[in-house]
């Protein structure tokens, strides 16, 4: 499959839509509670927000300059009510401040808490094919970096929008009953602000895919620079991987600074529309008090209130603005990571899958095509028929499809054409699980995960005793470097098994896998970074081992595949050759080559 590397921009396969919007607010049904009991809040404060500069209007109209007072009350005690409502307003918006944050920032990480779960769980159930086609860094920065992000939009923009509009709509409508006049000045500003602001999104959206894919790009270097840092330092690379860190990153940059001086136009635009409007209501109001007709029912109080909800009205306009922006840079966010959710395994359980009942170990191909790029077969009508407890070995030249033998008889791939049997069944109608559980694959990376060497031996059987797995090292030959290890089996183990030499880490990875007693083993290189010494130690334990098992073993050095019930010599597509080491060395063919040039 073709692979996307660090250098290439990722092809977009997932946009942002109303569907997305639909899938990203399903994560907040959880906490729908809180959201129904802070929205009606939110919405009673939005209007108790507009209630000031309506006291304001009747402290100068009825109060300061005319001393009337309200309700049939005298002027001071009319000052002191409407005093302490204002108080009462600024007090309830500051408890409602610290709620209504802290309860958003609690529903904002707690549906991207639940994202990010879901996104690890399907990856889980994603085929090699997704792995083999994109660098590690660029799935990692999906899970970390971009969903890192969403909390703090989603902690906000959630609501904000629902409230910040709501705000507008009443703003607008207050201005309106105000003074409808000034009113309709104000939206001959608003209107081409809304259409450009609109363009302007649009736009952004675009620059910010743009530079999540550089910061996908730059995180996939840094990942492989990472993995590859002996092999960095062997051959003198630092210089050279500084330099096209530093493209990487200058790329990055350059990406975030054209997306930013766009997004950064949003406040300014605003604001300018803002100062058009609020100048032309003044021109309009200097008009009325110096024309003939006068302030034409204007009062002073009315002016006042009406600029002062002016104001509150760039505020709301702000904060959209601001989720807006938010929003565009959380769709980018989303399409990556949604990518990731709506990606389908390739390989899955069908609706109509069972579960493989114990087998015996009978395997068969039975005229198989694959290859991992369409229109690119590594196998063409592959056929091969082995009887339970038989040692099959594969042999033949780099990239013939030795390892897509074995791949395709643990259903890593499935087959394009053709079927692969156990027993009879056809392994592309039973559960994954099923046929995993009773065939053991070792490759040739014999990955070591963090924990501890009892940990790593009972990965695929946690529930196994140490009896079990200290058992199962013996077996191989690796209690003899455990036990000289600190704490022996509770060592502790570094990422990927730094500490262990690749020998050690090969021994580990054999006991793992015979701890789970497949009745189908299958060895990928498994002794290639094994001494001399060790491999005379482990040929033995696989005479044991591999007794009354179907096995298949890839293995370059011929000395571990000798005793073989047959050898396969891979190639042009399917097998050359096929017998015994004695059949193949009297026939003097590719096999007696191979052996020959050992």
């Amino acid at each position: 499959m073709a692979r996307n590397r660090y250098f290439e921009d990722e092809e977009l396969t997932y946009k942002f839509n109303s569907s997305s919007i639909k899938k990203a607010l399903k994560y907040a049904v959880p906490y729908k509670k809180i959201l129904f009991t802070l929205i009606p809040v939110m919405l009673v404060m939005s209007f108790v927000a507009l209630v000031p500069p309506m006291i304001n209007r009747y402290l100068i109209d009825n109060v300061i300059n005319t001393k009337d007072g309200m309700f049939g009350l005298p002027w001071l005690q009319t000052a002191v009510i409407l005093f302490l409502t204002l108080g009462f307003i600024y007090a309830a918006d500051v408890i409602y401040s610290f709620f209504r944050t802290f309860y958003m920032a609690k529903v904002g990480h707690s549906m991207v808490y639940d994202m990010r779960n879901d996104a690890f769980a399907h990856l889980q159930k994603l085929s090699f094919d997704y792995y083999d086609s994109r660098p590690a860094g660029k799935i990692l920065v999906r899970l970390t970096n971009y969903l890192d992000e969403l909390a703090n939009i989603f902690s906000s923009a959630v609501v904000n929008i629902i409230v910040e509009g709501t705000k507008v709509i009443l703003i607008v409508v207050w201005l309106f009953i105000l003074e409808w006049r000034l009113a309709l000045v104000v939206m001959i500003s608003v209107v081409p602000m809304g259409v450009i602001v609109y363009f302007l999104r649009k736009a952004l959206t675009k620059r910010f895919r743009s530079c999540r894919n550089k910061v996908s790009n730059r995180t996939a270097y840094i990942a492989e620079s990472i993995q590859g840092a002996t092999v960095t330092k062997t051959f003198n690379r630092a210089g050279l991987n500084t330099e096209i860190y530093g493209d990487l990153n200058d790329k990055s940059n350059k990406a975030w600074v054209k997306a930013i001086k766009l997004n950064e136009l949003y406040f300014p635009t605003l604001d300018g529309f803002f100062y058009i409007g609020l100048m032309m209501v003044y021109a309009v109001v200097v008009y009325f008090a110096t024309s003939a007709a006068g302030m034409g029912g204007l009062s002073l109080g009315v002016v006042i209130s009406f600029i002062s909800y002016m104001g509150m009205f760039s505020g709301p306009l702000n904060n959209i603005a601001t989720v807006a922006q938010q929003l565009t840079s959380a769709a980018s966010n989303l399409e990556r990571v949604f990518e990731v959710a709506e990606t389908p395994p390739s390989v899955f359980d069908k609706d109509c899958a069972y579960d493989l009942p114990e087998i015996e170990g009978n395997v068969t191909f039975e005229n198989v095509t694959f290859g991992y790029e369409k229109g690119v077969n590594i196998l063409e009508n592959f056929s091969l028929d082995v009887p339970k407890g038989k040692m099959i070995a594969l042999v033949g030249p780099t990239g013939a499809g030795k390892t897509t033998v074995v791949n395709l008889l643990s259903r890593f791939y499935d087959v394009q054409d053709g079927r692969v049997l156990i027993d009879g069944h056809d392994i592309s109608e039973v559960s994954l699980f099923s046929l995993r559980s009773q065939v053991g694959v070792m490759m040739q990376d014999s990955f070591v995960f963090s924990g501890t060497i009892l940990e790593n031996i009972r990965y695929a059987r946690p529930d196994a005793t140490e009896e079990e797995c200290v058992a199962a090292a013996k077996k191989v030959f690796a209690d003899e470097f455990i036990s000289r290890l600190p704490n022996g089996y509770h060592t502790k183990t570094a990422e990927g098994g730094q500490g262990l030499s690749a020998g050690e880490k090969q021994l580990l990875s054999l006991a793992r896998v015979i701890l789970t007693d497949p009745k189908i083993l299958i060895l990928d290189e498994a002794t290639s970074s094994i001494d001399t010494k060790t491999e005379e130690l482990v040929k033995n334990a696989l005479d044991i081992i591999l007794k009354d098992r179907t096995s298949f073993v890839v293995a370059h050095r011929l000395s571990t595949i000798k005793k073989a019930d047959c050898i396969l010599y891979i190639k042009d597509k399917g097998i050359a050759e096929a017998g015994t080491h004695e059949q193949l060395m009297e026939k003097r063919g590719l096999y007696y080559g191979l052996v020959a040039n050992e």
